[in-house]
């Protein structure tokens, strides 16, 4: 059946990424330590259905030796990796799939990290979502191990915020406790899945 239903769409948006008939797509974005992975896993047990976590930290965790320098193929390979993931859960979603970052996000770590605009997955960074759902800065940074660009949110939180305006979406700014951003989100979703 999930076969099925992934060929019946037939069609590839701009981008190449399978249409999936009826299952719209909402990015969640936001600097480190905002609530983003929380606000995902919540979204999708509200509406019943699945959630693309975040690539990029298993692989640091599992993938890389400690201590090693970044390269540019390590992003192309996050970015492809965390979009080819979503292909694959939105043929498994329900009505709706969220996702916990996307390309853009990389391309964003990529600059932080080596200084340079990221090359090699921009037709991925440009991908189209149903809505954006941008995680304000009202969350304290906590550092777990992983996390270390708290000097940075600022700046990642406005690059964030221009790519939900720029993208032509509908899109929400949220802060406060998750059940506040829970009840944003859940109206705009709303009203997405009502003109579906």
């Amino acid at each position: 059946m999930v076969v099925e239903r992934f060929l019946r769409a037939g069609v590839l948006d701009p981008v190449g990424s399978p249409a999936v008939d009826g299952v719209r797509r909402v990015c969640v974005l936001g600097a480190e330590s905002t609530g983003k992975s929380s606000l995902a896993e919540a979204l999708a047990g509200r509406y019943e259905t699945v959630w693309n976590p975040e690539y990029g930290r298993p692989y640091t965790e599992l993938g890389r030796p400690e201590g090693a320098e970044w390269t540019s193929w390590e992003f192309t390979h996050i970015a492809r990796i965390q979009c080819w993931y979503e292909d694959f859960l939105a043929t498994l979603a329900h009505r709706v799939l969220f996702s916990d970052t996307d390309a853009f996000t990389t391309s964003v770590f990529h600059e932080v990290y080596l200084g340079t605009p990221a090359t090699g997955f921009e037709e991925l960074v440009e991908r189209p979502y149903d809505l954006f759902v941008v995680c304000g800065l009202d969350v304290p940074w906590r550092h777990d191990g992983i996390r270390e660009f708290e000097e940075q949110r600022r700046w990642m939180h406005g690059r964030y915020l221009e790519r939900a305006r720029s993208s032509g979406s509908p899109w929400v700014l949220v802060e406060g406790p998750l059940e506040a951003r829970l009840g944003l989100v859940g109206a705009a979703v709303d009203r997405l899945l009502d003109t579906a």
